[in-house]
């Protein structure tokens, strides 16, 4: 079921693949490997799901994917398409009528006993069938295989929708600086990005004084807490940061962000 037609906002394997029976977790929940083709969006997921569903049958075979497990992970995305669109949407339709119901018990009037509603799980599509836990994690499993295959060509993985964006590195730190009311004076609260990098690497200046270090933090935010060159005296603070990574600091500097502060 496509997204907009519901009411919801060189590996090659001859042998039926064992990747339908995943080495159980150590507990109920793993967390998902993330990809940068999946969208991030509910109303999106749907319409990939449906995409992939309708374009693995084609491609699979192709990337030396058998019939079964084809199949299998049609039937995957088929399922989690009518999770997140059919029945999701169903839910969602539901939850008022149950906010409505507690209301009513609890603070409605009338003679009669209430009736509480009952949530009706809409029907699976004809052909589609009920999954274990993890279709998403099967299915990104199944693709990176596919990618694997000496067959794999970007204009099959478009076609597929496993290419990505690529990922745009980031040239320069970012971070925004707020003052708060510490004991003695206003302090400094840097936030910063480092965009996977280990850490920033941070100089401040003030008034007319040089250009000094001021840290290396590995978690935002830094906290300057100095007091005051002058005690009783508001001064001009600057700050800039460039990224570091495993003892140095790299890259080109920010743009330099100014902040006064105040006894």
């Amino acid at each position: 079921m496509n997204w907009d037609q519901s009411n919801w906002d060189s590996g090659f394997w001859d042998q039926p693949s064992d990747y339908f029976n995943p080495p159980k977790p150590l507990n109920n929940r793993t967390k998902m490997k993330r990809t940068n083709y999946f969208p991030s969006r509910i109303g999106d997921q749907v319409n990939w799901l449906d995409n992939y569903a309708v374009k693995l049958p084609i491609h699979g075979p192709t990337l030396g994917v058998v019939a079964g497990d084809v199949t299998a992970s049609v039937n995957d995305a088929k399922y989690g398409n009518y999770v997140l669109g059919t029945w999701l949407s169903a839910v969602r339709n539901f939850s008022p009528s149950t906010t409505d119901a507690v209301d009513d018990v609890l603070t409605g009037e009338g003679a009669a006993n209430v009736v509480l509603p009952t949530f009706v799980t809409p029907t699976l599509p004809a052909g589609v069938t009920a999954v274990p836990p993890g279709v998403l994690n099967r299915i990104f499993a199944l693709i990176a295989k596919m990618k694997l295959s000496s067959n794999y060509a970007e204009a099959i993985g478009t076609d597929l929708g496993i290419v990505g964006s690529e990922a745009t590195e980031k040239a320069l730190p970012k971070f925004s600086a707020e003052l708060l009311q510490g004991a003695g004076c206003q302090c400094v609260k840097l936030t910063f990005a480092k965009y996977g990098h280990m850490g920033v690497y941070i100089e401040s200046r003030r008034g007319t004084g040089a250009w000094e270090f001021q840290a290396i933090d590995t978690e935002s935010p830094y906290m300057d807490e100095r007091p005051l060159l002058a005690a009783g005296t508001p001064e001009v603070r600057e700050y800039r940061m460039r990224f570091w990574d495993k003892g140095t600091p790299n890259g080109d500097w920010t743009d330099v962000v100014k902040v006064t502060v105040s006894p």
